[in-house]
């Protein structure tokens, strides 16, 4: 499940907020073969937060200096499913397949069920997983997609809420047996054990490996915090290069008190580990000094992506094979207030000799 939207320098985070963007599913006869809950059955949530003001209308805030009119983040008041504000869906008492997109500008969704029952994940931002993995929870970052099954077999006639930390974003309503006394016939589909395979690929395979840093400045006249990728400006020269049909082990090296979805344009990648690292004594040395062995990535980024949650004060390391064409692409923060605010860069992938 690939999404779409605008991406115009400086002011992509109004036009997405705007509205600016959908979704976009590609398929294949291997998936089909796998009998997934279809048609009907597979519907795509593109969840967002959103600002009104009194009369109804969308309100963007800003910082109300006119020279510099950036907000650091914007989180809204109110929750959208579909371009629908607190949407009820009326479902089958069966398996369903939900394709959830995070298109907000900056807010991370925790998605759970009031009835306490479970996700099943076949899926990640490009492509199915090796195995279904059962999740409590589903935290979906700025621009991160998640393939889910759902199943409402033993809910016929409840009405289920999907909460966001603690505060409702839809309802689903479980239709009841046509009959009381002649239970209404369910289709039930079984999950497969096994989706599609995703060979690791070795670390070995990597022919380069990049330190990149991700910065926070904060310039006391001019407000808010400026956000660098390298401690580099958009306009500087570029400064990441790889060559067409080669693999790169990319470090990202948060040195801020954020959580920031990287995402890079043209690849699908891979998530090696993350570790905790000092970061007083990173600036200081230019070393990095680990607090802990690597922590492998969660079953549920066990696949190939394009976006990437590099939490803070941790080393995130991502390998990515440099496959399609090249030419001059962007790799950015998905928290559009920090994309727009400097913390997105050019890269060129050059063709081979």
């Amino acid at each position: 499940m690939l999404w779409y939207h605008d991406h115009a320098l400086g002011i992509n985070r109004l036009n997405v907020f705007a509205g600016l963007f959908g979704v976009y599913i590609l398929r294949d006869e291997f998936e089909d073969s796998l009998n997934l809950p279809r048609g009907k059955y597979e519907i795509p949530l593109a969840f967002y937060d959103r600002i009104f003001d009194l009369d109804s209308q969308l309100n963007y805030p800003v910082s109300g200096n006119p020279k510099s009119p950036w907000t650091p983040e914007v989180f809204g008041d109110a929750f959208l499913v579909n371009g629908k504000l607190f949407p009820y869906l009326e479902v089958e008492p069966r398996p369903y397949r939900f394709r959830a997109l995070n298109a907000a500008n900056a807010r991370f969704f925790h998605l759970t069920m009031s009835n306490g029952q479970p996700f099943h994940q076949i899926g990640t931002d490009q492509g199915l997983l090796p195995a279904p993995v059962e999740l409590k929870r589903v935290t979906l970052a700025p621009a991160e997609r998640a393939d889910l099954i759902l199943d409402f077999s033993a809910s016929a006639g409840d009405q289920i809420i999907l909460n966001n930390d603690g505060r409702t974003v839809m309802q689903f309503r479980v239709a009841k047996p046509q009959h009381k006394n002649s239970p209404q016939k369910i289709a039930t589909t079984a999950l497969p054990s096994t989706l599609r395979p995703v060979p690791k690929i070795p670390e070995s395979a990597a022919v380069q490996t990049r330190n990149l840093t991700l910065v926070e400045i904060d310039d006391e006249v001019m407000h808010p915090v400026t956000m660098l990728l390298n401690n580099t400006h958009w306009n500087m020269p570029v400064t990441e290069n790889p060559t067409l049909d080669s693999t790169e082990i990319w470090n990202l090296i948060n040195t801020t008190d954020d959580s920031h979805p990287i995402h890079l344009h043209l690849v699908r990648f891979q998530i090696l580990d993350r570790r905790s690292f000092d970061v007083s004594a990173y600036w200081m040395t230019g070393k990095l000094k680990f607090f802990g062995p690597p922590i492998p990535p969660e079953p549920s980024e066990a696949g190939w992506k394009d976006t990437v949650r590099a939490d803070p004060a941790m080393l995130t390391r991502i390998i990515i094979p440099f496959t399609g064409y090249p030419g001059r692409y962007v790799w950015h923060c998905h928290i559009l207030e920090h994309e727009d605010n400097e913390m997105m860069r050019p890269y060129d992938v050059i063709a081979k000799p």
